[in-house]
């Protein structure tokens, strides 16, 4: 007893002091980081609010963001392009495997990584970085390194790859866990430094996968570049991957052929530019006041950067954007905004549903058929698509009412509202049960000349959309002013 030498004592016994106080805050803020989500690159999770928000020091914030984004220095095993062109592709927890799969980001050709990376401003730089520490925290507090050690079977991962894919695979009794994470660094280190590299639907997707060992999480990127969205297989109730033109489904009887053809061509183009803003946004995980660019919206798009200019001029024209000095950003946009908009939706939408109460039944037939679509959304899809064929169905109302003007004034508020529910990043979807029983009693109410019963369900529909707000984001919706704005029901 007392016969080891100092030195021997000092490398057997367990670390204490500062090292350890680290260690603890690498736990806390990693817990943080991966359950935030797409807004992880904003402002309300820099070092300062993290800060702020765990009571740690900045500092030492900073050093677990770093340690977190590091994982460890074992890059061995993995060969990683120099060109820093890679954006993730793939992410499949499949118990005892974590496959995670990158490539070379379409369009980029040799050597055009290096310009790539020099054309990205320092904010969206952050942002990805951000991201990536964001992800390597979700592997880090989900517990998958403490799954029980067995057999490893890495015969699913020995099949060769294509040119220009990068695998990083894990499971228990193959490679260390220190090595698992230092090649994913290398790999992460490797990626082109913008949040496409790193998707919002996944870091939505991690945050809530997080809380249950991310058992079951399969997502993957689809072709066909970021324009057209991304579908996942796995996709709870984040709704930005579900978007299309059909969402915001243009008043059909407002559009005639005494349209000029370059007037309808305009409002095309704006219209899928308000699509891909409001994916940017929950993407990106931008906040009322922040700056949006032309150019990452062309990007997406592909097309020029005048026509999405003028779109967004357009756009700001509408209320859907502000513009001081040749610069576009979100509105300032409250609670109150939104309580407004419910409530002049909801007066026009009765002006409509008394019209469509005198159609008959051929000039109904679009909303039967958008109604059949809302219950096999609900058969076979997500809250999300349950959510977009209601508006859909809405709008197919609108424009079955026979009058044009009010269907183009009830779209435009649908625009609208969606636009800023998304600024306020809120899941304001109710359940899909009564959107399809809702809407279901509707039509048929319609049908059957009952327009009282249709208002009545219609105005119920509106309160329990309002209400489920107040009960998500209490602090930023007022009951009391919808009962102001429309009355007792």
């Amino acid at each position: 007893m007392g016969t080891g030498s100092p030195a021997e004592i000092q490398e057997t016994s367990p670390p204490r002091g500062r090292p350890r106080v680290q260690e603890v805050a690498d736990e806390v803020v990693a817990g943080v980081l991966a359950t935030a989500g797409p807004r992880v690159g904003g402002r309300d999770y820099s070092t300062r609010r993290i800060a702020l928000m765990t009571g740690l020091s900045q500092p030492v914030v900073s050093r677990a963001m770093r340690r977190i984004r590091a994982g460890s220095d074992d890059t061995t095993a993995v060969v990683v392009p120099t060109s820093g062109d890679l954006w993730i592709v793939g992410f499949r927890v499949e118990y005892p495997r974590v496959t995670l799969l990158f490539e070379e980001r379409d369009g980029v050709g040799e050597g055009d990584g290096e310009a790539a990376q020099d054309g990205v401003r320092s904010g969206e730089r952050q942002a990805s970085e951000r991201r990536a520490t964001s992800l390597m925290a979700a592997l880090r507090v989900a517990g998958v390194s403490g799954w029980p050690q067995s057999q490893a079977t890495f015969d699913a991962g020995d099949e060769s790859l294509p040119a220009g894919v990068v695998r990083v695979m894990w499971e228990p009794g193959g490679q260390s866990w220190d090595g698992f994470l230092g090649q994913l660094s290398a790999v992460l280190d490797a990626c082109v430094p913008t949040v496409d590299a790193i998707p919002g639907d996944l870091l939505a997707q991690l945050s809530v996968a997080v809380g249950h060992g991310l058992h079951g999480l399969q997502w993957e990127r689809t072709r066909g570049g970021t324009a057209g969205g991304r579908r996942t297989k796995n996709d709870p109730d984040f709704d930005s991957n579900y978007l299309s033109l059909a969402e915001y489904p243009p008043p059909s009887n407002a559009r005639t052929e005494a349209t000029p053809r370059h007037l309808q061509n305009e409002i095309s183009v704006t219209e899928q530019i308000a699509i891909a803003l409001r994916k940017e946004i929950m993407n990106a995980g931008f906040r009322p006041g922040d700056r949006v660019t032309s150019t990452r919206l062309a990007n997406h798009l592909e097309i020029p950067r005048s026509a999405v200019r003028s779109a967004m001029r357009r756009l700001v024209d509408d209320g859907l954007l502000t513009a001081t000095g040749g610069t576009f950003a979100l509105p300032l946009v409250t609670g109150s905004d939104i309580i407004d908009l419910y409530a002049a939706r909801l007066q026009v939408g009765r002006v409509l549903l008394r019209a469509c109460s005198g159609r008959s039944r051929q000039q109904m037939l679009a909303p039967q058929l958008a109604l059949r679509a809302v219950v096999a959304a609900a058969e076979h899809g997500s809250a999300s698509d349950v959510d977009q064929a209601d508006l859909h169905f809405q709008q197919t109302l609108a424009d079955a009412s026979g009058l044009p003007q009010s269907s183009r004034v009830f779209h435009a508020l649908t625009l609208r509202l969606r636009m800023f529910i998304s600024v306020l990043q809120l899941d304001y979807t109710p359940a899909v049960q009564r959107i399809v029983g809702d809407d279901r009693y509707i039509l048929n109410a319609l049908l059957s000349g009952n327009v009282d019963g249709a208002l009545r369900v219609w105005r119920a529909k509106l309160d329990n959309a309002v209400r489920h707000m107040v009960h998500v984001s209490p602090t930023t919706f007022d009951p009391a002013l919808w009962e102001r704005l429309v009355g007792e029901a």
